[in-house]
């Protein structure tokens, strides 16, 4: 019981993700395609709930921290000029299998860049399926894996 709610919050943890949580749960003798299925279904449920979190964090951040709004404003001008590419980019950054290239990331170049955030989720969706894949057949393999995990 103690490594399924460990694969669960490591499945929804900024940074970690799916990334963290399918080889986990793979080295601890579970059904992969179970675990895929699972990790790939929570880590689609963290998209809205990311954009959510940003609307309640970062305007009261830019508000009081004039170096963080200045920093904000410098980079949302520059990403502008190359938003017609931002949603195979942003798919793409999420999908590349390493830590901090998750929805949570995703999410956060997203708003920071004003991409609609249906097609954002759409984006972010898709990288978050192929970083699943790859993690997913790198750990079945035994390429990636856990030492000493048991149910």
């Amino acid at each position: 019981m103690v490594i399924e709610w460990l694969v669960f919050l490591i499945s929804v943890a900024p940074f970690i993700e799916l990334r963290g949580a399918i080889p986990l749960a793979i080295a601890a003798g579970y059904d992969p395609v179970s675990v895929f299925i699972i990790c790939v279904v929570l880590n689609l449920l963290i998209i809205p709930i990311a954009f959510v979190m940003l609307d309640f964090i970062l305007p009261p951040i830019r508000r009081r921290v004039k170096f963080v709004d200045h920093i904000f404003g410098w980079f949302v001008k520059r990403a502008r000029k190359h938003q017609r590419l931002s949603l195979v980019g942003l798919a793409a950054f999420v999908g590349i299998p390493l830590p901090v290239t998750g929805a949570y990331t995703g999410a956060l170049i997203a708003y920071t860049v004003g991409i609609d955030r249906k097609r954002a989720a759409l984006a972010i969706a898709a990288g978050v399926v192929i970083a699943g894949i790859i993690i997913w057949v790198l750990a079945t393999l035994g390429i990636i894996w856990i030492r000493s995990v048991s149910p």
